[in-house]
């Protein structure tokens, strides 16, 4: 099972956030420049794909430069139409007009690549209609791209291979040893115009899927309440102060028996974002104690101290049956 985004609601975002900049950027002036665009748009990423989209723009023009009477396609040519090109992008000069759809466009591309980058990338593959990108787009994709960068440069070698699109995403993200970066932080920079949260662009989905996750009581594996053993949260535990084994971990280690090399990379999503609220770090954390742990019991009555007494996670969710499914997996 996938997160399933409220697309119209990021598209929503987009808009407004789009409108209350768009003000602020063109209140005393007719048209912004590329420094402009840099230097005042509070999201690194959003003017990124601003300029991205630019020049995206500007080659899609010059591929329609062909003519009877001049070779285009002549070495020296191409090295002056690059030259050309490289003295354009020192002096962008976009209105209002046309800047607003680069905007709204700029700031879904970013929200889709923070809260679910495999989505994006799947975008991105799609927009290549089923080419791989050749050198020079491969340096706009790593130079324009600055979010879960190591998920862009994992498919990108992925691309290089030549593999088909069925199975690009497996070959790309079989072997990714790193998390997804946190959500909440990334998020943050786009408070300062206009306040969002995750759960805003997540649609839970209340349907069990009682054939994909396995009907898992806590109550029937636990213990009994008066012979348990007090559990501490993860916080405490597992500081960064009492473990350095956890103090850099970001990835996935290659061993059978542990939980996150049983993961696909949607589950991975689907966890940190519905179940951690977006929170690599927790989530790597809560892996790393329970792949400790020797017994299934020990681990669902963590889980129970934690995370289901305390409500945080409600038994009949779907993503916490699935989580439940796992550990059964695990100890079964």
């Amino acid at each position: 099972m996938e997160n399933k985004l409220n697309q119209p609601a990021i598209e929503q975002y987009a808009e407004k956030y789009s409108e209350i900049l768009l003000k602020k950027l063109f209140s005393e002036r007719e048209k912004i420049s590329g420094k402009e665009i840099m230097s005042e748009i509070p999201v690194q990423q959003v003017a990124l794909f601003v300029l991205f989209n630019l020049f995206k723009r500007w080659k899609d023009e010059m591929l329609h430069l062909k003519s009877p009477y001049f070779n285009y396609e002549a070495e020296e040519v191409k090295l002056k139409l690059e030259e050309f090109m490289n003295l354009l992008s020192k002096h962008i000069s976009v209105d209002k007009e046309q800047f607003t759809p680069l905007m709204n466009q700029a700031v879904k591309d970013s929200l889709l690549l923070i809260i679910s980058p495999l989505k994006f990338y799947e975008n991105l593959v799609d927009s290549f209609k089923e080419t791989a990108p050749n050198m020079d787009e491969v340096k706009d994709l790593q130079r324009f791209i600055k979010i879960n960068t190591h998920m862009r440069d994992a498919l990108l070698t992925a691309w290089a291979a030549s593999y088909s699109s069925e199975e690009l995403f497996d070959k790309a993200f079989e072997g990714l040893t790193t998390a997804p970066q946190d959500v909440k932080p990334l998020m943050e920079p786009f408070n300062k115009l206009l306040a969002l949260e995750l759960s805003d662009f997540i649609e839970k989905d209340e349907t069990i899927n009682e054939e994909a996750s396995p009907e898992i009581s806590i109550e029937d594996e636990i213990i009994e309440e008066e012979e348990q053993v007090q559990f501490q949260t993860i916080h405490t535990q597992y500081s960064e102060e009492s473990t350095s084994i956890l103090a850099d971990s970001l990835g996935f280690e290659a061993n059978q028996a542990l939980l996150k090399t049983m993961l696909t990379i949607n589950q991975k999503f689907m966890f940190v974002n519905d179940l951690f609220d977006g929170n690599t770090e927790d989530f790597n954390k809560v892996l790393d104690f329970l792949d400790s742990c020797e017994t299934k019991e020990v681990v669902l009555k963590f889980i129970s101290s934690n995370y289901i007494q305390r409500g945080n996670w409600k038994p009949e969710a779907p993503q916490v049956k699935e989580f439940l499914a796992l550990i059964d997996k695990k100890f079964g």
